[in-house]
């Protein structure tokens, strides 16, 4: 593959069948561990206030993985290493058996365990889940954009059946297979490790100086997240149940492959708010019958709005992979980073929903209602804040930002684009087009300046590659960078220094 030819995010390890299984069953371990904490599934009994806390245990595991992910931010360059990936290995084995030896005690011999070692083991748990996380991300990465995309959706929807198969079994054996999932999707991982060259090593201040993410829309996902954190403790609050559990994995399997289509066109760090803008819907379908239904049917609404956090969930992750590519940065200075904002927002849901329910001073119906009229303010704030300018400068287009270049070169930038629309006769509006692509731009931000339709905007790039004879935005801007270099050489030569030493020679 030709480096500067293709989008950035479309370089890498083009993968094979083959190699896709492998990554999907290693990848759904992950999942499947990870939902079946934070689904607890253990119904609050009023009569022993110190039990009742015990479901609070994923509030800790959410803890525990946003820890992880802020100290994988800070100690990226340590977390590179080879060293630093035996730290991570060490983690994920060792995170599972105070779990293990904590369920164990409680489901099966029945033991009394202090609410406090119940939180620690679930802590320890959510560190082991996050460090696993981000070993796969930088694995992930090493691949091309679309088959990134491909292991994402296939991985987390094989992780819902093992999440199913795992609730199934009888206790002992259900935890034992939750425990054991973690360090067989690590041996997986390493045993692929090997066939995958490794990526580059990206310093911390590097990565930091080539991007950041943007409080914006931390802020989005956070609130998103608080709203599904409700949802997810309705279903942890709900009886356990075979039928329960075959509906969340169900509903985890639909979400991953509707995401398939949509995460194949990914190419940005969810822009303009568009994830959220598909989750309005869908939210509103799943909150707005909950007040006015029974049980079991307000059951189905909660499942629906999980099929959201599914797809938030992906493409979150999807985004991340693509920044990761796009900006040459570390894996581990951004996945965990980009992935914590959900996460603190679930634990921020749940914990209110548990709150609620407990103290009884928030019916679930009246939670219900503040939770739609959230959605419905999120989805304004999306429509009416302007991401595109200040707050996501840089990571709006959708193959990949030049307005770094288009800034440094000043005057010679803006006449060698002059020269690309003399030379290659565009028209007035293929010009306009043209100029907007050459700042960085993207689609979305094209049809909005120029009023025009996203078909019209893909027509016009087509015919500006067409007429220039380039395949793709990298290829034009490398037209462009030419001829200002062309033209810097032409300026040296006519310089009188230059003249003086030619006659001299």
């Amino acid at each position: 593959m030709t480096e500067g030819i293709k989008p950035s995010y479309e370089q890498g390890e083009r993968g094979s069948v083959s190699l896709l299984i492998s990554l999907v069953m290693g990848f759904s371990l992950f999942w499947s561990s990870f939902y079946t904490a934070l689904i607890h599934n253990a119904a609050i009994d009023d009569t022993a206030a110190v039990e009742t806390i015990s479901p609070l245990a994923p509030v800790a595991l959410c803890a525990g993985m946003v820890v992880m992910a802020v100290a994988s931010n800070r100690w990226s360059d340590f977390l590179s290493v080879q060293k630093g990936h035996r730290f991570l290995w060490a983690l994920v084995c060792a995170s599972p058996v105070a779990h293990g030896a904590v369920s164990y005690a409680q489901f099966v011999i029945d033991l009394h365990v202090p609410v406090l070692v119940v939180f620690v083991a679930s802590f320890l748990l959510g560190i082991g889940l996050s460090a696993l996380l981000l070993l796969w991300s930088e694995l992930l990465t090493a691949f091309t954009k679309n088959f990134t995309s491909k292991v994402l959706s296939f991985s987390m929807a094989g992780g819902s059946l093992l999440y199913f198969v795992g609730n199934c079994l009888p206790d002992g054996a259900g935890i034992a297979f939750t425990c054991l999932s973690l360090p067989a999707s690590l041996a997986i991982l390493v045993v692929l490790e090997r066939e995958i060259p490794q990526a580059p090593f990206v310093s911390r201040k590097e990565s930091m100086a080539r991007h950041r993410l943007t409080k914006p829309i931390d802020a989005l996902n956070t609130l998103y997240g608080a709203v599904f954190g409700i949802a997810i403790f309705g279903l942890s609050d709900a009886e356990s149940h075979p039928w329960l559990h075959a509906g969340i994995s169900l509903a985890i399997v639909t979400g991953a492959l509707l995401m398939i289509p949509y995460l194949g066109k990914n190419t940005d760090k969810m822009m303009h708010g568009k994830v959220q803008k598909i989750l309005f819907p869908l939210l509103v379908i799943g909150l707005l019958p909950m007040p006015f239904v029974d049980p079991p049917l307000k059951t189905l609404c909660i499942l629906v709005i999980l099929v959201g956090y599914v797809w938030l969930t992906l493409a979150n992750l999807d985004s991340l992979f693509c920044l990761v590519k796009r900006f040459g940065v570390s894996p581990f200075y951004l996945t965990g980073r980009g992935f914590a904002p959900i996460i603190v927002g679930v634990a921020i849901g749940y914990a209110v929903g548990f709150l609620s329910a407990f103290t009884h001073s928030v019916g679930s119906d009246i939670l219900t209602w503040a939770s739609l009229v959230l959605v419905i303010l999120l989805s304004v704030f999306v429509t009416v804040i302007p991401f595109d300018k200040d707050q996501l400068a840089g990571e709006h287009d959708e193959e990949g930002g030049a307005t770094e270049t288009h800034e440094q070169g000043g005057g010679r930038w803006k006449k060698s684009c002059e020269t690309v629309v003399k030379r290659y006769g565009l028209s007035a509006r293929e010009t306009e087009v043209f100029y907007l692509i050459a700042k960085g731009w993207g689609s979305d931000y094209i049809q909005s300046k120029l009023y025009i339709s996203p078909h019209t905007v893909k027509a016009h790039r087509y015919s500006i590659y067409k007429k220039v004879g380039v395949s793709s935005r990298d290829e034009l801007m490398m037209v462009v960078e030419k001829i200002m270099a062309d033209k810097d050489d032409d300026s040296a030569l006519s310089h009188p220094a230059f003249s003086a030493i030619r006659q001299s020679g």
